[in-house]
Protein backbone atom coordinates (compact mmCIF):
# COMPACT_ATOMS: atom_id res chain seq x y z
CA UNK A 1 0.00 0.00 0.00
CA UNK A 2 2.83 2.56 0.69
CA UNK A 3 4.75 1.49 -2.36
CA UNK A 4 1.42 2.44 -4.30
CA UNK A 5 1.01 5.76 -2.76
CA UNK A 6 4.29 6.52 -3.45
CA UNK A 7 3.76 5.63 -7.32
CA UNK A 8 0.81 8.06 -7.11
CA UNK A 9 2.24 10.84 -5.23
CA UNK A 10 5.46 10.74 -7.71
CA UNK A 11 3.28 10.26 -11.19
CA UNK A 12 1.14 13.74 -9.49
CA UNK A 13 4.53 15.40 -9.09
CA UNK A 14 5.36 14.53 -12.49
CA UNK A 15 2.35 15.63 -13.91
CA UNK A 16 2.68 19.38 -12.36
CA UNK A 17 6.51 19.58 -12.82
CA UNK A 18 5.51 18.68 -16.81
CA UNK A 19 2.23 20.64 -17.65
CA UNK A 20 4.27 24.10 -17.86
CA UNK A 21 6.17 22.91 -20.30
CA UNK A 22 3.51 21.03 -22.47
CA UNK A 23 1.61 24.04 -22.48
CA UNK A 24 4.21 26.22 -23.54
CA UNK A 25 4.41 23.48 -26.53
CA UNK A 26 1.18 22.78 -27.59
CA UNK A 27 -1.02 25.65 -26.15
CA UNK A 28 -3.55 23.38 -25.16
CA UNK A 29 -5.19 25.61 -22.42
CA UNK A 30 -5.95 29.03 -23.10
CA UNK A 31 -4.51 31.48 -20.11
CA UNK A 32 -6.33 34.58 -20.35
CA UNK A 33 -3.45 37.42 -19.88
CA UNK A 34 -2.55 39.27 -16.50
CA UNK A 35 -4.17 42.17 -15.96
CA UNK A 36 -1.56 45.66 -14.51
CA UNK A 37 1.25 46.78 -15.84
CA UNK A 38 4.00 44.41 -16.47
CA UNK A 39 6.95 43.29 -18.70
CA UNK A 40 7.92 39.74 -20.08
CA UNK A 41 11.21 39.32 -20.19
CA UNK A 42 12.45 38.84 -24.22
CA UNK A 43 14.46 36.22 -25.66
CA UNK A 44 18.20 36.53 -26.00
CA UNK A 45 20.49 36.04 -29.37
CA UNK A 46 23.24 33.73 -28.59
CA UNK A 47 26.59 35.68 -28.05
CA UNK A 48 30.09 34.49 -27.15
CA UNK A 49 30.67 37.26 -25.08
CA UNK A 50 27.10 36.77 -23.09
CA UNK A 51 27.48 33.49 -22.86
CA UNK A 52 31.22 33.61 -20.89
CA UNK A 53 30.37 36.66 -19.00
CA UNK A 54 27.20 34.71 -17.44
CA UNK A 55 24.83 37.67 -18.79
CA UNK A 56 23.20 35.25 -21.38
CA UNK A 57 21.84 32.95 -19.14
CA UNK A 58 20.74 35.08 -16.88
CA UNK A 59 18.54 36.46 -19.98
CA UNK A 60 17.51 33.25 -20.53
CA UNK A 61 16.19 31.93 -17.53
CA UNK A 62 14.16 34.94 -16.85
CA UNK A 63 12.96 35.15 -20.39
CA UNK A 64 11.72 31.25 -19.22
CA UNK A 65 10.75 31.73 -16.41
CA UNK A 66 8.39 34.75 -18.06
CA UNK A 67 7.12 32.73 -20.82
CA UNK A 68 6.76 29.42 -19.12
CA UNK A 69 3.35 27.82 -19.96
CA UNK A 70 0.07 28.54 -17.41
CA UNK A 71 2.22 30.96 -15.99
CA UNK A 72 -0.90 33.72 -15.71
CA UNK A 73 -2.59 30.91 -13.79
CA UNK A 74 0.01 29.89 -11.46
CA UNK A 75 0.09 33.66 -10.45
CA UNK A 76 -3.42 33.80 -9.94
CA UNK A 77 -3.23 30.87 -7.75
CA UNK A 78 -1.17 31.98 -5.62
CA UNK A 79 -2.01 35.03 -5.37
CA UNK A 80 -5.27 33.71 -4.97
CA UNK A 81 -3.79 31.54 -2.01
CA UNK A 82 -1.91 34.31 -0.31
CA UNK A 83 -4.66 36.67 -0.38
CA UNK A 84 -7.51 34.13 1.41
CA UNK A 85 -5.10 32.71 3.81
CA UNK A 86 -2.65 35.44 5.01
CA UNK A 87 -4.69 38.76 3.42
CA UNK A 88 -1.81 39.80 1.70
CA UNK A 89 -2.03 41.70 -2.13
CA UNK A 90 0.66 41.21 -4.58
CA UNK A 91 0.14 44.68 -5.94
CA UNK A 92 1.65 48.11 -5.17
CA UNK A 93 0.03 50.51 -2.76
CA UNK A 94 -2.56 48.63 -2.37
CA UNK A 95 -4.42 48.78 1.37
CA UNK A 96 -7.77 46.57 2.37
CA UNK A 97 -9.82 48.50 4.42
CA UNK A 98 -13.21 48.12 6.29
CA UNK A 99 -16.39 46.47 4.20
CA UNK A 100 -14.24 44.95 1.51
CA UNK A 101 -13.08 48.37 0.32
CA UNK A 102 -9.20 48.70 -1.45
CA UNK A 103 -7.68 51.97 -0.82
CA UNK A 104 -4.15 53.40 -2.18
CA UNK A 105 -2.11 55.19 0.27
CA UNK A 106 -1.50 57.77 -1.49
CA UNK A 107 -5.14 58.90 -1.73
CA UNK A 108 -5.43 58.61 1.66
CA UNK A 109 -2.55 60.91 2.56
CA UNK A 110 -3.42 63.31 0.42
CA UNK A 111 -7.49 63.00 2.59
CA UNK A 112 -5.20 63.36 5.78
CA UNK A 113 -3.24 66.42 4.56
CA UNK A 114 0.15 64.85 4.53
CA UNK A 115 0.97 65.76 0.90
CA UNK A 116 -0.28 69.72 1.92
CA UNK A 117 1.52 71.84 -0.31
CA UNK A 118 1.43 75.15 1.86
CA UNK A 119 -0.91 78.16 1.50
CA UNK A 120 1.42 80.43 -0.43
CA UNK A 121 2.36 78.07 -3.28
CA UNK A 122 -1.20 77.20 -3.73
CA UNK A 123 -2.34 80.88 -3.42
CA UNK A 124 0.40 81.86 -6.51
CA UNK A 125 -1.13 78.97 -8.25
CA UNK A 126 -4.73 79.92 -8.05
CA UNK A 127 -3.33 83.53 -9.02
CA UNK A 128 -1.17 82.66 -11.86
CA UNK A 129 -4.62 80.27 -12.77
CA UNK A 130 -7.27 83.53 -12.20
CA UNK A 131 -5.05 85.61 -14.68
CA UNK A 132 -5.19 82.78 -17.18
CA UNK A 133 -8.99 82.70 -17.05
CA UNK A 134 -9.55 86.26 -17.26
CA UNK A 135 -7.31 86.58 -20.32
CA UNK A 136 -9.00 83.82 -21.94
CA UNK A 137 -12.24 85.26 -21.34
CA UNK A 138 -11.80 88.96 -23.24
CA UNK A 139 -10.24 86.66 -26.49
CA UNK A 140 -14.08 84.74 -26.20
CA UNK A 141 -12.81 81.31 -24.00
CA UNK A 142 -13.38 79.50 -21.00
CA UNK A 143 -10.95 78.25 -18.33
CA UNK A 144 -13.00 75.69 -15.74
CA UNK A 145 -11.10 74.15 -12.82
CA UNK A 146 -13.12 70.80 -12.44
CA UNK A 147 -12.21 69.03 -8.78
CA UNK A 148 -13.47 65.56 -9.90
CA UNK A 149 -14.24 63.29 -6.22
CA UNK A 150 -11.86 61.32 -4.42
CA UNK A 151 -12.43 57.72 -3.12
CA UNK A 152 -10.60 58.65 0.24
CA UNK A 153 -12.98 61.87 0.78
CA UNK A 154 -16.01 59.36 -0.02
CA UNK A 155 -15.21 56.28 2.12
CA UNK A 156 -13.25 57.68 5.28
CA UNK A 157 -15.00 55.21 7.34
CA UNK A 158 -13.65 52.60 5.66
CA UNK A 159 -9.46 53.41 5.74
CA UNK A 160 -7.41 50.55 6.76
CA UNK A 161 -6.65 50.22 10.67
CA UNK A 162 -3.34 51.94 10.41
CA UNK A 163 -4.99 54.98 9.23
CA UNK A 164 -7.97 54.99 11.70
CA UNK A 165 -6.64 56.95 14.46
CA UNK A 166 -4.68 59.59 12.22
CA UNK A 167 -5.52 63.36 12.67
CA UNK A 168 -6.88 65.11 9.30
CA UNK A 169 -5.04 68.10 8.60
CA UNK A 170 -5.65 70.99 6.12
CA UNK A 171 -5.23 69.41 2.89
CA UNK A 172 -5.05 70.66 -0.91
CA UNK A 173 -8.29 69.71 -2.17
CA UNK A 174 -9.73 72.34 0.71
CA UNK A 175 -7.48 74.83 0.32
CA UNK A 176 -7.92 74.72 -3.38
CA UNK A 177 -11.69 75.12 -3.22
CA UNK A 178 -11.52 77.90 -0.79
CA UNK A 179 -8.73 80.09 -2.63
CA UNK A 180 -10.19 79.19 -5.89
CA UNK A 181 -13.81 80.44 -5.19
CA UNK A 182 -12.25 83.71 -3.13
CA UNK A 183 -10.24 84.89 -6.00
CA UNK A 184 -13.59 83.99 -8.13
CA UNK A 185 -11.56 81.01 -10.24
CA UNK A 186 -14.39 78.85 -12.87
CA UNK A 187 -14.92 75.93 -10.16
CA UNK A 188 -17.07 72.72 -10.43
CA UNK A 189 -16.60 71.41 -7.53
CA UNK A 190 -17.51 67.77 -7.77
CA UNK A 191 -16.15 66.23 -4.46
CA UNK A 192 -17.83 67.75 -2.15
CA UNK A 193 -21.11 67.12 -4.01
CA UNK A 194 -20.32 63.12 -4.96
CA UNK A 195 -20.13 62.84 -0.41
CA UNK A 196 -23.42 64.51 -0.38
CA UNK A 197 -24.88 62.32 -2.53
CA UNK A 198 -23.47 59.31 -0.96
CA UNK A 199 -26.47 58.83 1.41
CA UNK A 200 -29.15 60.13 -0.97
CA UNK A 201 -28.27 58.22 -4.44
CA UNK A 202 -29.71 54.40 -5.34
CA UNK A 203 -26.92 54.05 -7.97
CA UNK A 204 -23.44 53.12 -7.29
CA UNK A 205 -21.19 56.07 -7.11
CA UNK A 206 -17.75 55.16 -6.35
CA UNK A 207 -17.49 51.04 -6.16
CA UNK A 208 -15.20 49.90 -3.52
CA UNK A 209 -13.03 47.69 -5.84
CA UNK A 210 -11.99 51.22 -8.36
CA UNK A 211 -9.64 53.72 -8.75
CA UNK A 212 -11.99 55.91 -10.15
CA UNK A 213 -16.01 57.18 -9.69
CA UNK A 214 -18.17 54.28 -11.09
CA UNK A 215 -19.57 54.70 -14.46
CA UNK A 216 -22.75 55.80 -13.40
CA UNK A 217 -21.57 58.61 -11.40
CA UNK A 218 -19.10 59.61 -14.36
CA UNK A 219 -22.30 60.06 -16.29
CA UNK A 220 -23.83 62.83 -13.33
CA UNK A 221 -20.43 64.54 -13.21
CA UNK A 222 -20.20 64.66 -17.35
CA UNK A 223 -23.57 66.24 -17.20
CA UNK A 224 -22.55 68.84 -13.96
CA UNK A 225 -20.07 70.15 -16.38
CA UNK A 226 -21.57 70.50 -19.57
CA UNK A 227 -24.42 72.58 -17.76
CA UNK A 228 -21.78 74.77 -16.34
CA UNK A 229 -20.37 75.50 -19.55
CA UNK A 230 -23.56 76.09 -20.83
CA UNK A 231 -24.23 78.74 -17.94
CA UNK A 232 -20.48 80.16 -18.34
CA UNK A 233 -20.84 80.44 -22.06
CA UNK A 234 -24.26 81.14 -22.36
CA UNK A 235 -25.42 78.30 -25.06
CA UNK A 236 -27.05 75.07 -24.92
CA UNK A 237 -25.34 71.62 -25.46
CA UNK A 238 -25.94 68.52 -26.40
CA UNK A 239 -26.88 66.45 -22.95
CA UNK A 240 -26.69 62.87 -21.74
CA UNK A 241 -29.46 61.99 -21.23
CA UNK A 242 -30.45 58.31 -19.40
CA UNK A 243 -33.38 56.20 -20.79
CA UNK A 244 -32.33 53.21 -18.69
CA UNK A 245 -30.54 51.79 -15.88
CA UNK A 246 -28.74 48.13 -16.24
CA UNK A 247 -27.87 46.71 -12.63
CA UNK A 248 -25.51 44.20 -12.91
CA UNK A 249 -22.55 42.57 -10.75
CA UNK A 250 -20.07 41.94 -13.47
CA UNK A 251 -18.11 45.13 -13.18
CA UNK A 252 -17.29 47.19 -17.06
CA UNK A 253 -14.83 49.68 -17.71
CA UNK A 254 -12.96 50.67 -15.08
CA UNK A 255 -15.41 49.82 -12.69
CA UNK A 256 -13.00 46.85 -10.70
CA UNK A 257 -9.49 48.57 -11.92
CA UNK A 258 -7.93 48.30 -8.52
CA UNK A 259 -8.97 44.10 -8.15
CA UNK A 260 -8.26 43.64 -11.41
CA UNK A 261 -4.31 44.49 -11.05
CA UNK A 262 -4.64 42.42 -8.09
CA UNK A 263 -4.99 39.43 -10.45
CA UNK A 264 -7.47 36.82 -8.16
CA UNK A 265 -9.57 33.70 -8.80
CA UNK A 266 -12.33 34.65 -7.43
CA UNK A 267 -14.39 37.97 -7.31
CA UNK A 268 -12.90 40.24 -4.18
CA UNK A 269 -16.30 41.53 -3.17
CA UNK A 270 -19.72 41.95 -4.57
CA UNK A 271 -21.58 44.92 -5.60
CA UNK A 272 -24.56 46.12 -7.94
CA UNK A 273 -23.00 47.85 -10.66
CA UNK A 274 -25.62 50.73 -12.09
CA UNK A 275 -24.80 51.10 -16.01
CA UNK A 276 -26.88 54.26 -17.67
CA UNK A 277 -27.95 53.97 -21.22
CA UNK A 278 -27.51 57.20 -22.65
CA UNK A 279 -28.75 58.67 -25.50
CA UNK A 280 -28.05 62.53 -26.55
CA UNK A 281 -30.12 65.24 -26.62
CA UNK A 282 -30.86 69.13 -27.89
CA UNK A 283 -32.37 71.67 -30.02
CA UNK A 284 -31.40 72.75 -33.43
CA UNK A 285 -29.53 75.47 -31.66
CA UNK A 286 -27.16 73.09 -29.63
CA UNK A 287 -23.92 73.97 -29.81
CA UNK A 288 -20.80 71.90 -29.64
CA UNK A 289 -17.68 73.34 -28.18
CA UNK A 290 -14.11 72.52 -28.68
CA UNK A 291 -12.64 71.76 -25.46
CA UNK A 292 -9.40 71.18 -24.19
CA UNK A 293 -8.89 68.50 -21.29
CA UNK A 294 -6.13 68.59 -18.84
CA UNK A 295 -6.10 66.37 -16.17
CA UNK A 296 -5.40 62.65 -15.10
CA UNK A 297 -6.60 59.24 -15.65
CA UNK A 298 -10.69 60.08 -14.09
CA UNK A 299 -11.33 61.82 -17.65
CA UNK A 300 -11.10 58.65 -18.85
CA UNK A 301 -14.61 57.05 -18.59
CA UNK A 302 -15.95 60.33 -20.47
CA UNK A 303 -13.84 58.91 -23.42
CA UNK A 304 -14.65 55.62 -22.98
CA UNK A 305 -18.55 56.26 -22.82
CA UNK A 306 -18.54 58.65 -25.75
CA UNK A 307 -19.45 61.89 -23.65
CA UNK A 308 -16.40 63.80 -25.90
CA UNK A 309 -17.89 62.13 -29.33
CA UNK A 310 -20.85 63.63 -28.57
CA UNK A 311 -20.91 67.22 -27.14
CA UNK A 312 -18.00 68.65 -28.29
CA UNK A 313 -17.24 69.24 -31.97
CA UNK A 314 -13.54 69.07 -31.53
CA UNK A 315 -11.77 67.64 -28.38
CA UNK A 316 -8.34 66.77 -26.89
CA UNK A 317 -7.14 65.19 -23.63
CA UNK A 318 -3.44 66.49 -22.25
CA UNK A 319 -3.07 63.35 -20.01
CA UNK A 320 -1.19 65.05 -17.17
CA UNK A 321 0.02 67.60 -19.77
CA UNK A 322 2.81 64.98 -21.25
CA UNK A 323 0.74 62.68 -23.48
CA UNK A 324 -1.67 63.80 -26.13
CA UNK A 325 -4.73 62.07 -26.76
CA UNK A 326 -7.46 62.74 -29.03
CA UNK A 327 -10.06 60.83 -31.72
CA UNK A 328 -6.98 59.77 -33.67
CA UNK A 329 -4.40 58.94 -31.05
CA UNK A 330 -5.01 57.19 -27.82
CA UNK A 331 -3.95 56.51 -24.88
CA UNK A 332 -1.84 53.58 -25.44
CA UNK A 333 0.36 55.16 -28.35
CA UNK A 334 2.10 57.37 -26.14
CA UNK A 335 2.36 60.99 -27.91
CA UNK A 336 3.99 62.75 -26.05
CA UNK A 337 3.26 66.50 -26.33
CA UNK A 338 7.39 67.51 -26.65
CA UNK A 339 6.88 70.14 -29.37
CA UNK A 340 2.97 69.93 -29.73
CA UNK A 341 1.92 73.75 -30.38
CA UNK A 342 -0.02 74.17 -27.25
CA UNK A 343 -0.71 77.78 -27.37
CA UNK A 344 -1.82 77.39 -30.74
CA UNK A 345 -3.87 75.09 -29.70
CA UNK A 346 -5.42 76.78 -26.85
CA UNK A 347 -5.99 79.98 -29.48
CA UNK A 348 -8.75 77.40 -31.38
CA UNK A 349 -10.29 76.36 -28.38
CA UNK A 350 -13.37 77.47 -27.01
CA UNK A 351 -12.91 75.80 -23.18
CA UNK A 352 -10.03 74.88 -20.87
CA UNK A 353 -11.42 72.58 -18.31
CA UNK A 354 -8.53 71.92 -15.58
CA UNK A 355 -9.35 68.23 -14.15
CA UNK A 356 -7.76 66.53 -11.21
CA UNK A 357 -8.34 64.82 -8.22
CA UNK A 358 -7.22 65.60 -5.03
CA UNK A 359 -4.13 63.24 -5.09
CA UNK A 360 -2.72 65.03 -8.09
CA UNK A 361 -3.11 68.48 -6.60
CA UNK A 362 -0.05 68.59 -5.24
CA UNK A 363 1.11 69.58 -8.84
CA UNK A 364 -1.75 71.16 -10.09
CA UNK A 365 -1.75 70.90 -14.09
CA UNK A 366 1.58 69.87 -14.04
CA UNK A 367 2.98 72.92 -15.20
CA UNK A 368 0.18 73.86 -17.63
CA UNK A 369 -0.63 76.95 -15.18
CA UNK A 370 2.87 78.27 -15.23
CA UNK A 371 3.83 77.79 -19.09
CA UNK A 372 0.50 79.21 -19.96
CA UNK A 373 0.73 82.22 -17.52
CA UNK A 374 3.97 82.37 -18.67
CA UNK A 375 3.04 83.24 -22.60
CA UNK A 376 0.43 85.37 -21.32
CA UNK A 377 2.06 87.29 -18.65
CA UNK A 378 6.11 87.35 -20.02
CA UNK A 379 7.16 90.36 -18.34
CA UNK A 380 5.78 88.95 -15.11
Amino acid sequence: MAQKARTWIFVFIAIVLFLPLTQKAFQYIHSAPLNGEYKVAPDLDFSWQQWFDGSYWAGKDKYINDNMGLRPDLIRLNNQVDFSLFGKIHSEWRLVGDNSCIFQDVYIRSYLGKDFSGYPYILEKVRKMKAIQDTLQKLGKSLIFVQSPCKAFFYPEYFPAEFKDSVKGISNFETYKRVADSMGVNQVDLNTWFVSMKKSSTELLYPKQGFHWSVYGAYLGADSVIKYIEHLRGIHMLHPVCTGIEHTTKARFKDDDITKTMNLIYPFVTETFSYPQLKYEGNNAAVKPNVIYVGDSFLFQWLENGVMDNTDSRWQIWYYNETLINKDIREEDKHLLGNYDEIGEIGKADCIIIMFTSRNLDNLGRNFIENTYNHYYPAK
